[in-house]
């Protein structure tokens, strides 16, 4: 009797694991974006999660109806419809016929039987029908009649402009009309005509219609022209790099197939998330996934609390991923909800950063799949960096998130509802590490939160929890700061890949304490407020990092600064970008630092200006118009 429960026990949750599934697939295929990302939230992905759709198919064994649903003029979207309209057509019931119908135009009835039908239906009956059939007696000359009602205005198609977002065409025509006096429909399923889909083919992506800024950065702003003829070195925002678009595998643009532009994830065959890895083919789910052990998330807990039985992630935490902003010539920066995580967020926009910088300058407003490529390379880099430093384990452990914890509550561990549900995936080289956080990238962008926590768990279980110990100058120190603050030692750890307590160069032996520094230059350099205030000194392995990109330390916060140019030289006139992402910012700000000035730094003095002088001495800092930030 056990082994029978057991085993029906296990058939309910394969059938719970493959009906989510599907459920996941229709909301994807059919865009309903905010409910994709509430299910998700619901009902989190795990290791037994289905993520492919040939899977799937294969799971529920309809390889044959979904091969013949492609070959249809129109096609369903998702297999959960191609179910239904095989059972309606088994049941005797019509389908819908394959029309164009846009998607804001459809509006759901009920027939008598309480089914919804696609599209708008008128029902003639001549003769009464029982309720409960669904098929026409003997001699009953009932006639089913579809009639959908298409909006008689084909001139709207033509005209107005069209967009392809989450694969799905949209047309921004359809939203524009007075909601108040329409009824709302309640079945939004876009079906697509061939004449539709043919003629959005051939249109460049269009699918970011950004507002207009308050704070303009053009260069032919006046207040930029006036700006630019005081400094007596003109500034222009770099050009768009098509260098590094290149190098990424480009969207079809072939116009001969039609259904290539409309049926993308046929070809990937993976159900994506609202967020998706445009241009690229994502890898399968993988299999090597393992669950934490209480060991691993014990220590996890120490040396980032510094025990395992108290205090854990705070809501700033647990709440924030890595979004990008959308705001025009900011799509570059990531986006902080609230203060606590800024060190984290930091380090990987500055490795954002450094990863969009190319020969012809730096894109201020890169692509999604841009985005989400330099994104996943500098989340890898990271991890694979803590892995690979002198004293790492030498495997890069990818962390990602379950809804189900690996062991409960015990005497040595409280649950936290985070450290025990989370899933590893051990990767041997840089490569295996990108293609895993490719796959899990969902995990760190969700807008549920976790991502910088995952991160963070990665970083730690890659460098090793002991050999952290060892970087340490206190062995009791941990990660995490008071108030949820990052600690020096965390921001090194994601910076450098080591977790040193200060930032000076090497080490300095104080009569047998030896006080651990930067070990070797930096990618990524690091300015701080405290250097002003005589607190400690930044080495010059932190000040000249080989790329210009610098995180910044201020009154408790950490930001980003970043050169124009590549190849800066400290001794000319530097143009720099300041980013905040916590700083509710409507445009760069953009700063001419003009060195050995003779400017004698004031308490007064805006933070930043005192940051930068701690690199560039006696330096004037000019805004160029804006307001300094204080």
């Amino acid at each position: 009797r056990i082994q029978i429960l057991f085993e029906i026990k296990t058939m309910n949750k394969e059938v719970e694991d493959v009906t989510a599934s599907m459920f996941r697939e229709y909301l994807h295929r059919n865009n309903y974006k905010s409910s994709l990302d509430a299910f998700e939230r619901e009902v989190p992905r795990h290791k037994d999660s289905i993520s492919n759709r040939m899977e799937l198919a294969k799971t529920l064994r309809i390889i044959k109806l979904v091969k013949a649903n492609r070959k249809k003029e129109q096609p369903l979207n998702s297999m959960a419809e191609m179910l239904v309209a095989d059972q309606m057509s088994k049941s005797g019931l019509k389908s819908p016929p394959e029309v164009g119908i846009p998607a804001n135009e459809h509006k759901a009835e009920l027939n008598s039987e309480g089914l919804i039908i696609k599209g708008t239906f008128s029902i003639n009956k001549s003769a009464p029908r029982s309720r409960g059939s669904l098929q026409s007696r003997p001699g009953d000359d009932s006639t089913l009649s579809l009639k959908p009602v298409v909006k008689n205005d084909t001139q709207g198609f033509q005209e107005r402009p069209m967009s392809i977002k989450g694969n799905v065409i949209q047309n921004p025509a359809l939203q524009t009309e007075d909601a108040s006096s329409q009824t709302p429909p309640k079945l939004n399923t876009p079906v697509l005509t061939s004449r539709l889909m043919a003629a959005v083919v051939n249109r460049e992506d269009s699918a970011l219609q950004l507002p207009v800024s308050s704070r303009s950065t053009s260069p032919s702003d006046g207040r930029w022209q006036t700006a630019l003829m005081k400094s007596k070195y003109p500034f222009t925002p770099p050009k768009k790099s098509n260098a590094f678009i290149d190098s990424l595998p480009q969207k079809n643009t072939n116009t001969t197939t039609e259904i290539e532009c409309f049926d993308l994830e046929e070809q990937t065959g993976v159900i994506h998330s609202s967020i998706t890895l445009a241009h690229r083919k994502p890898p399968s789910i993988s299999k090597n996934r393992k669950s934490i052990s209480i060991e691993s998330a014990i220590k996890l807990r120490e040396i980032v609390f510094g025990n395992a039985r108290g205090i854990s992630f705070n809501p700033e935490w647990s709440k924030q991923s890595f979004t990008f902003n959308d705001k025009p010539n900011l799509r570059f920066g990531l986006v902080q909800q609230k203060g606590g995580p800024c060190g984290v967020l930091a380090v990987v926009q500055a490795f954002i950063i450094k990863k969009l910088f190319q020969r012809n300058g730096f894109e201020f407003s890169p692509s999604t799949s841009t985005r989400d490529h330099v994104l996943s390379c500098s989340l890898a880099h990271i991890i694979w960096q803590a892995a690979s430093s002198k004293g790492g384990t030498g495997i890069a452990q990818v962390c990602t998130n379950s809804n189900r914890a690996a062991f409960k509550s015990s005497a040595r561990y409280r649950e936290d509802g985070i450290t025990e549900k989370i899933q590893i995936e051990d990767c041997k080289s840089l490569s295996d590490t990108e293609e895993a956080v490719q796959r899990s990238l969902y995990h760190y962008q969700n807008h549920a939160g976790g991502g910088c926590i995952l991160l963070l768990y990665s970083a730690i279980l890659s460098r090793g929890t002991d050999t952290i110990v060892e970087d340490f100058d206190e062995s009791r120190s941990v990660l995490m700061a008071n108030h949820g603050y990052c600690a020096q030692e965390m921001v090194n750890l994601l910076a450098a890949g080591y977790a040193a307590s200060n930032v000076f160069n090497n080490t300095i032996d104080l009569g047998g304490k030896v006080l651990r520094g930067m070990k070797d230059p930096q990618q990524i350099g690091f300015l701080t407020l405290f250097e002003y205030y005589k607190n400690f000194e930044v080495g010059s392995y932190y000040k000249n990092p080989s790329t210009g990109v610098w995180v910044v330390c201020s009154e408790s916060h950490y930001s980003i600064l970043f050169s124009t140019k590549a190849n800066y030289k400290s001794d000319e006139v530097t143009h720099l970008v300041y980013y905040d992402g916590l700083g509710n910012q409507d445009a760069p700000y953009f700063l001419t630092v003009y060195p050995d000035s003779g400017v004698i730094s004031t308490d007064h003095d805006p933070p930043i200006d005192l940051c930068i002088r701690t690199r560039w001495k006696a330096a004037r800092v000019d805004w160029n118009g804006d307001e300094p930030l204080l």
